[in-house]
């Protein structure tokens, strides 16, 4: 019912587009981008439908593109919906040599002490805010897939493209983790396991996707022995053929 709401609250003032089948966000998100682009905003405000925003999110965003003109995408700090004190992400920094990215302040208590700036070189999908030349200049997203992975695809391209990214702490927002997907379903590792290796195996070449196709292997050793552990043995058939499906850049639909 939310297209309803959407309609009956705001009426002609919002230019809503009610897309006849789900076939993914990133596919959502180049629905809405050219209409955006085409009516002449500067900056467009990219969100998940699952969150909340502080009072002050839009205003911080814009003093953001003030105080760091340079930069062309912004993420802000995303906490968790059911622990609004504590920080789920903030964008990602990448360990050199390679596209492992470390999610800085994870898990820390939010603190206005938090420097209100940070460089990343990869912004999460739930929410980015991005200044048109950056479409003009990279296009759209990824939407070959249903879902993960398109932000980090976005970014590098970006990031490649020699534009700067920035986290602007100030802007606060809480996120309904996995609603949408379930963070515990088979289907949801498989997806995201997929699309974090075909990432990798995009863009690396020579050593670099030797060592993180090394990477891949000593992770998945840990995270099936942590399943087994759990009792989420479900979760590792999926978690495998992710895998093998990412290195060999197969896009079959399997069902668990």
């Amino acid at each position: 019912g939310s297209v309803e709401i959407l309609r009956q609250t705001f009426g002609d003032a919002l230019t809503l587009y009610d897309l006849p089948e789900n076939r993914g966000y990133p596919y959502a998100l180049n629905q809405g981008i050219p209409v955006a682009l085409e009516k002449g905003f500067e900056w467009l405000l990219l969100m998940n439908n699952d969150v909340i925003v502080d009072k002050e999110f839009l205003n911080a965003l814009r003093i953001a593109t003030e105080e760091k003109a340079a930069a062309r995408l912004f993420a802000p700090a995303i906490l968790y919906y059911d622990s609004p004190e504590l920080i789920w992400n903030i964008g990602y920094v990448n360990i050199p040599g390679t596209l492992i990215g470390i999610r800085s302040y994870r898990g820390h208590k939010y603190s206005e002490s938090l420097p209100k700036y940070l460089k990343i070189d990869v912004l999460h999908g739930c929410t980015m805010m991005v200044h048109k030349s950056v479409f003009e200049t990279i296009g759209l997203f990824d939407d070959s897939n249903l879902i993960y992975g398109d932000d980090a695809d976005f970014s590098i391209r970006a990031y490649r493209a020699n534009f700067e990214m920035i986290a602007a702490t100030r802007a606060k927002m809480w996120h309904k983790i996995s609603l949408t997907m379930g963070k515990e379903k088979p289907y949801t590792r498989f997806l995201r396991t997929r699309n974090t290796i075909a990432f990798y195996n995009k863009y690396t070449k020579g050593f670099q996707k030797f060592l993180m196709f090394s990477f891949s292997l000593a992770k998945a050793v840990v995270t099936i022995m942590k399943d087994i552990f759990r009792g989420h043995s479900f979760l590792v058939k999926p978690y495998l053929y992710g895998i093998y499906d990412g290195w060999t850049n197969s896009k079959k639909d399997r069902n668990f």
